[in-house]
């Protein structure tokens, strides 16, 4: 079950690279595979390459384009670079409109189009400019790749195919024909078709990693690693070929180092849930089971995260539902995230008492204590609630107000190891005072709070009493309650 689980990412091509590794054309189409580059795509008058999502192959007209179809696809760049893709298509329609003959705006339109998942209207800009520079593989091998995204196999071989044919130097029409070959199952034809590549260019990252996939499905699993190990010391900081790899390891049986090449490829990418899971399911191989759940409960989080991402966006002015994802960010560590949802939700919301709670929780992580108890005091003037009496405990603990610090637990109900500490510690303040009786008294209670907590004797010192903040968020299926 745990290998079929491990296998699904190598047999479906969309599934085992971070789209954010790929080029952003490539992010609509199937991991690993060779976008064209963004260094082919920039026409020689300029000495930057265009930041377009995939390969612009260069026109080598008799004749330059007209100055102002030039400055349309000028400010479509400029339009790109800023987040405008709408206005970016628009400048280069009006560019196609003012000379029909240049091919770099069809194929810098198709691109975002491609951008965009609008790979049809991709397809036929790129056939346009086919028309006009039938010559260039480049263009027949941006086509194939928009065709293999759509998993138009046969298009897509077919344009590979002309490119190759062509230009038999040009390396990535043979790695992409590779992969159409995995995607019929092919498999050693693909072996054949990325070694090509590297004949052409031994550097080709892409070549290494989907040669390293293929031999994966023919069980040749130390020829894979050795090829994904190529392909790392080529480019160490690509996530996905430390994942491919710790699946040929993982299905070769040595799970420790799949976690190691797991955790790298978290490390790199941790908005990758595949990655998580996968090295919960190695861990759960392990039998370390502890492991296996901080693992999916990380997921769950990232999961969570997601949704209420997802309810901001069709409800923005819903202060609640910035409230949640501050809480979820918080949860996670991520405070700057947090507090600034906390803050836009009091935008939304001055009398919102949990978000003024939730940012005295950042504050308290933060260490910015007298803020965290302000905070505190405004939400339980506004509603009380336990989330604010535990945040300010402990904001109170730490600045040794002890007596305040206990008061604050037992209106939040809180028994746990920062009880303890607070009784632990007023007892020594008591003890140095003189106060044998109260002393006594607290230390009793620490103790006992402590064997409760941990089935056993409690701690004498409250140097080895953890000073763990305790954290109170509302079901992951709930909106937020006082």
């Amino acid at each position: 079950m745990l290998r079929n689980g491990f296998l699904l990412c190598v047999l479906i091509l969309a599934g085992c690279g971070s789209k954010q590794e790929q080029s952003p054309a490539a992010a609509s189409g199937p991991a690993n595979t060779s976008a064209p580059t963004q260094n082919e795509a920039a026409p020689a008058a300029q000495a930057q390459p265009r930041p377009m999502p995939t390969e612009v192959a260069t026109q080598k007209p008799a004749a330059p384009p007209s100055r102002s179809a030039a400055e349309l696809s000028a400010r479509a760049e400029q339009l790109f670079r800023s987040g405008d893709a709408v206005g970016a298509v628009r400048a280069l329609t009006q560019a196609i409109a003012s000379d029909p003959t240049a091919s770099d705006p069809y194929v810098q339109r198709g691109a975002i189009l491609a951008q965009a998942g609008l790979l049809p209207r991709a397809v036929a800009d790129v056939s346009q400019a086919i028309k006009l520079r039938p010559e260039d593989p480049r263009l027949r091998n941006t086509r194939g790749f928009y065709f293999l995204s759509q998993k138009d196999y046969d298009h897509a071989l077919q344009d590979f195919n002309d490119a190759i044919g062509l230009d038999l130097t040009y390396p990535h029409p043979y790695n992409n024909r590779g992969l159409v070959r995995i995607a019929k199952g092919e498999l050693e034809n693909a072996v054949r078709d990325f070694d090509e590549a590297l004949k052409l260019d031994p550097k080709y990252h892409d070549a290494l990693n989907n040669r390293g996939l293929a031999l994966i499905q023919l069980k040749r699993y130390d020829e894979s690693i050795e090829s994904f190990a190529a392909a790392l010391e080529i480019k160490p900081e690509f996530a996905g070929t430390w994942n491919n790899r710790a699946t040929a390891y993982h299905l070769m049986g040595d799970n420790e180092q799949a976690i190691e090449d797991l955790t790298q490829a978290i490390k790199l990418s941790p908005e990758q849930r595949n990655y998580w899971l996968k090295r919960g399911e190695v861990f759960d191989a392990l039998g370390r089971t502890d492991s296996a759940r901080s693992d999916r409960d990380h997921v769950e989080w990232m999961d969570q995260l997601a949704e209420s991402s997802r309810r901001i966006g069709l409800t923005p002015g819903d202060a609640s539902h910035w409230v949640r994802r501050g809480q979820l960010y918080l949860h996670g560590g991520q405070l700057e995230q947090a507090l600034s949802d906390f803050n836009h939700a009091l935008e939304l919301d001055p009398n919102s008492a949990l978000a003024y709670s939730g940012r005295a929780a950042v504050y308290l992580r933060q260490g910015k204590l007298e803020q965290a108890v302000q905070d505190c005091n405004v939400a339980i003037a506004r509603e009380p609630h336990h989330a604010a009496y535990s945040v300010r405990g402990d904001a109170f603990l730490e600045q040794g107000d002890y007596d305040h610090a206990i008061e604050d637990y037992g209106a939040a109900r809180r028994l746990d190891q920062n009880v303890a500490r607070a009784y632990l510690l007023r007892s020594e303040q008591h003890k140095a005072a003189g106060e044998i009786e109260q002393a006594s008294a607290d230390l009793e209670q620490a103790r006992t709070l402590e064997a409760n907590l941990t089935g056993g004797a409690g701690s004498g010192s409250a140097a080895d009493t953890p000073r763990t903040p305790a954290r109170e968020f509302p079901p992951a299926d709930a909106e937020p309650q006082p």
